[in-house]
């Protein structure tokens, strides 16, 4: 099991739009939930796939690539 497979629905839903660049903000109005629950998405995510808070690369970023990488190896070429 991936790192990935360990995150719910949601956060995959919330993954998704943090790999399309938006804001926690824009996130909450996208899936009709609150600012804070779209943070504790977030934390959860990063806690799952592992991602450190040391500050050298964005974890929004590693975690957008994570999304991207995964999503290139199962989406079927042409």
């Amino acid at each position: 099991m991936g790192r990935l497979d360990r995150l719910t629905p949601r956060e995959h839903q919330v993954l998704a739009l943090i790999a399309k660049a938006e804001t926690n903000t824009a996130i909450s109005a996208d899936l009709g939930i609150t600012t804070r629950a779209v943070e504790r998405h977030v934390n959860s995510i990063f806690r799952k796939l592992e991602i450190p808070a040391d500050g050298r690369v964005s974890r929004r970023v590693q975690a957008a690539l994570s999304y991207r990488t995964r999503r290139a190896r199962i989406t079927p070429v042409g």
